[in-house]
């Protein structure tokens, strides 16, 4: 009830920002399993999820569905960590909704490993390897890391969640798609 009653808490302060976290989860973690319940009544090939369902993370608010997609393909559904990737990859779309840094949902490692542990596990290993393909990509430029990584100075950042686990990922202008492209 109480994560229910008031939808988009005021979140200048700790237990709004904690209530709205708890909030964001609850929504995604049961669309997400509803959605997979409703996929296996059709089909039993957990592979081919990518076929018949897409997650449209519109702005940054839903973008722990990537991680607990990953958490459901890997904890419940048994997969290894590359195939589950995959799919997650495959299923996940982003498009931004504005450029502003504020808008740019950031949680603080604290709360969020604190609310959502098995999650943040999750999007320490994710964050582990696109770390790994940012240096590949570009050696010897450490503030590539810094500018992209998805944990960063003590936080969370789910727009680049979002971009690291997305098979698309645009703006809803094209001014929006570009300036994603050279800032995130």
């Amino acid at each position: 009830k109480t994560i229910c009653e008031v939808l988009y808490p005021c979140d200048n302060h700790y237990a709004g920002k904690e209530l709205r976290l708890k909030q964001q989860y609850f929504f995604i973690s049961a669309s997400v399993q509803q959605a997979i319940a409703t996929f296996k009544e059709m089909e039993s090939d957990i592979h081919k999820l990518p076929e018949y369902v897409c997650f449209q993370l519109n702005d940054t608010h839903p973008t722990v569905a990537v991680a607990e997609l990953m958490r459901i393909l890997v904890d419940e559904e048994g997969l290894e960590w590359n195939e589950a990737w995959a799919i997650t990859c495959k299923t996940c779309a982003y498009t931004n909704h504005t450029i502003m840094a504020e808008a740019l949902e950031k949680w603080p490692i604290e709360l969020f490993s604190r609310l959502l542990p098995r999650v943040y596990q999750i999007v320490e290993e994710i964050n582990r390897r696109f770390v790994n393909d940012i240096r590949t990509a570009y050696p010897n430029q450490p503030e590539k890391v810094a500018s992209m990584a998805i944990l960063y100075d003590g936080q969370v950042k789910m727009a680049h969640l979002a971009i690291a686990g997305s098979f698309s990922v645009n703006g809803v202008a094209r001014l929006h798609t570009e300036i994603l492209k050279e800032r995130e």
